[in-house]
C-alpha cells in the first residue's frame, strides 16, 4: 500500500548545551480521520560512549574498593538516556534512591554507562 500522506518536518532545534535536537512531524489526516504530530529527541551520545569506555579501560582491573572516603566519578549517563528510563521503565533518576541508582547502573544493560570497573 502506497503511502500518498507524506509525513512532513515542521520544526527542528538543536540545544548546544545539551546535545539535543527535537524535531516536529505532521502528518496530514485523511478524509476524517485527524492527522498526527510527532515529536522526536535525538542526542549523538557516541563520543561519550567512547570516553565512558576509555575511562573503564584506563582503571585496569581496579574497581570502586580503592576508593577511600570522598566522592569519585562512576558513569556518564547522556540525558536521552535518563528521559528513556522514565519513559519505558518509569524510572526517574532525579527521585530515586541511592539504592535504587546503584542498582540501574550495576545492572548488565546499562555496563556502558561506567567509568570504571566494579559494582557499585
Amino acid at each position: 500500500m502506497e503511502n500518498n500522506n507524506p509525513t512532513t518536518l515542521v520544526k527542528r532545534d538543536y540545544d548546544p548545551q545539551t546535545g539535543i535536537t527535537e524535531e516536529f512531524w505532521h502528518q496530514p489526516g485523511i478524509g476524517d480521520r485527524p492527522g498526527k504530530i510527532t515529536m522526536r529527541r535525538l542526542q549523538d551520545v557516541q563520543g561519550q560512549l567512547d570516553h565512558n569506555k576509555a575511562q573503564f579501560n584506563s582503571h585496569g582491573n581496579v574497581g570502586y574498593g580503592d576508593v577511600t572516603g570522598g566522592a569519585f566519578k562512576v558513569a556518564t549517563i547522556p540525558f536521552t538516556v535518563i528521559e528513556k528510563w522514565l519513559r519505558e521503565d518509569g524510572f526517574n533518576w532525579y527521585e530515586s534512591t541511592d539504592k535504587q541508582r546503584r542498582m540501574k547502573l550495576n545492572s548488565p544493560e546499562n555496563r556502558y554507562l561506567l567509568v570504571r570497573p566494579g559494582r557499585l
